[in-house]
């Protein structure tokens, strides 16, 4: 069973400054919301295939990608239904909704989610590398280094911590129904809705345990007194840490301004906009591309500088 458990793999991406990689997630965030042609959010995710395979999480990344499919394709279907621009209409439905007129699907709003798909996959994709190869210990310090709100900065933690264990105990009290017996995936969708039944009863009442449990461990230690505590652990910045930093947020500040210059931009209502990318525009892309890649010899470099 595949585990979604932070592991260490002593990777150079695993090894890597947390600061370094919430720089590097927060320029695709920003990234993905800002452009709107789908060959730019295309290469921010394909940007994120190398740093997969450097740190050895391809099982795990893929398991979360199959998982975000079913997202992708519901975000497809709901655009298609509740959308109502576009001058191609594929189906019109044979009623009349007040306000809102006659439904219709229209090929523009199924580019159109297939675009916010591509544009979600991305972000998934990169949130899945960072959750992967981010102890979240190191999360929450780097947070806390921040001057983020301690609060939510714990329920970050607990949450990146909670979501992959909870997952683990799905697959563990699936197996365990299953060499009693009970066939899940077997009958009509009543039926496969009774047998889940028999997974969350279960997963409620281990999880609710869990939460009573972390609970009783943060009062033991007097959370919330009002006193400054301190860490075990420090995370330390070297000069190479900093020139990644830089280097990301010079990455950042190009995207952005290709968006305030109109490049990344595409229109899909009321009729779909051309795909041809002039020399320059192909130029800058090819230059976003190139520096979104970086990435991973910047940490290989790092590595190198830190062994020497």
């Amino acid at each position: 069973m595949i585990s979604f458990r932070y592991q260490d793999k002593g990777t150079v991406i695993h090894k890597l400054n947390p600061f370094c990689k919430l720089a590097w997630i927060s320029g695709v965030l920003v990234l993905a919301l800002l452009f709107d042609n789908p060959l730019y959010l295309l290469a921010l995710f394909v940007s994120t295939l190398p740093l997969v395979w450097a740190a050895r999480v391809w099982k795990e990344w893929a398991s979360i990608m199959k998982l975000s499919f079913y997202l992708c394709l519901l975000v497809i279907v709901i655009n298609a239904l509740v959308s109502n621009q576009g001058s191609h209409v594929l189906y019109q439905f044979p009623f009349h909704i007040p306000i809102w007129g006659t439904p219709k699907i229209t090929l523009e709003a199924i580019l159109c989610g297939i675009g916010n798909a591509v544009r979600l996959t991305a972000i998934i994709s990169a949130f899945a590398i960072l959750t992967l190869t981010l102890h979240p210990d190191n999360l929450m310090l780097a947070m806390i280094k921040m001057r983020l709100p301690y609060k939510s900065v714990l329920v970050t933690s607990l949450a990146t911590r909670f979501v992959p264990t909870l997952i683990d105990d799905i697959g563990t009290i699936t197996d365990v129904q299953r060499s009693r017996g009970l066939e899940l995936d077997k009958g009509g969708l009543p039926q496969k809705i009774r047998g889940r039944m028999t997974i969350m009863i279960p997963l409620l009442s281990n999880s609710l345990d869990r939460a009573f449990q972390v609970a009783e461990a943060m009062e033991s230690r007097a959370f919330g007194n009002g006193a400054k505590r301190t860490f075990y652990n420090r995370i330390g910045m070297s000069t190479v840490d900093i020139a990644i930093l830089a280097f990301f947020f010079l990455l950042l500040a190009m995207g952005i301004s290709m968006s305030l210059l109109g490049q990344g931009e595409y229109s899909y209502y009321p009729t779909l906009g051309g795909m041809n990318i002039g020399p320059l525009e192909g130029l800058m892309l090819s230059i976003l591309a190139l520096l979104l890649l970086m990435m991973l010899p910047l940490a290989y470099l790092k590595r190198r500088i830190d062994l020497d």
